[in-house]
């Protein structure tokens, strides 16, 4: 498949998708439905914790969200005072972000669009860009990275799945069968991407299923490494 035709797959999925993926962060479901997503989607609240732990204190700061999905992450932000764009390829999912940051009563200090980053104009530049549960879908990862890292004069903080997991099998196939393209990446794989494009003072911990990176302009780690962090 095109990039084209890719980013129009994902567009599609998601459209579908938008809210049952939204679901995920609720918390009025059934137990059994809160059992089965700690069991097999706890990464994401875990992932959800930790980026915005890392983006620290907001207040005042334009904060750009890279396939913002339902809003929960821009919404957050919001909260905490931050200027927050988000962009997504899937209408419905851009709709339902406008909706929350209405129901929040913080929506003076968030913009959704749908777009696909690699052609949209960046009304600014930003202290922090996310990109949580977005490489997954992306086919060209480093021209991505790049772009994000163009628009940024702060920090990114970035999710991509891991290659070799007992689950992985399962979730290409569960996609491949809904017409959806998925990536998978390894350790040095996401270093050498993230290095190509110029993003520095890189810490990687590893999640269950996912590397959750955290990275910036700023002085690089001791002998231009990255830090690896193991947690379950």
């Amino acid at each position: 498949m095109t990039s084209h035709a890719i980013t129009e797959a994902v567009g599609r999925h998601f459209d579908g998708e938008a809210a049952r993926f939204d679901a995920i962060y609720r918390q009025d479901k059934p137990g059994l439905q809160r059992c089965i997503d700690a069991l097999f989607r706890g990464v994401i609240h875990q992932r959800f914790g930790m980026a915005l732990d890392w983006c620290g204190d907001v207040t005042g700061k334009r904060v750009l969200d890279a396939g913002c999905g339902s809003g929960r992450y821009c919404v957050e932000l919001a909260r905490r005072g931050a200027d927050v764009t988000g962009i997504d390829l899937a209408g419905s999912m851009v709709e339902m972000s406008r909706q929350a940051a209405r129901e929040a009563e913080i929506e003076d200090r968030c913009r959704f669009e749908v777009a696909d980053l690699f052609g949209w104009c960046a009304p600014h530049h930003f202290d922090i860009s996310l990109g949580i549960g977005f490489f997954d879908y992306i086919a060209d990862p480093a021209h991505m990275l790049a772009r994000m890292r163009a628009v940024t004069d702060g920090r990114g903080i970035f999710s991509f799945p891991i290659r070799w997991r007992l689950r992985t099998p399962t979730r290409w196939l569960r996609l491949r069968l809904r017409r959806c393209p998925v990536f998978f990446y390894d350790q040095p794989q996401v270093e050498g991407l993230l290095a190509e494009a110029g993003w520095e003072d890189v810490q990687i911990t590893q999640l269950s299923r996912d590397y959750l990176v955290n990275a910036g302009s700023g002085t690089p780690l001791a002998n231009n490494e990255s830090r690896t962090l193991e947690r379950e």
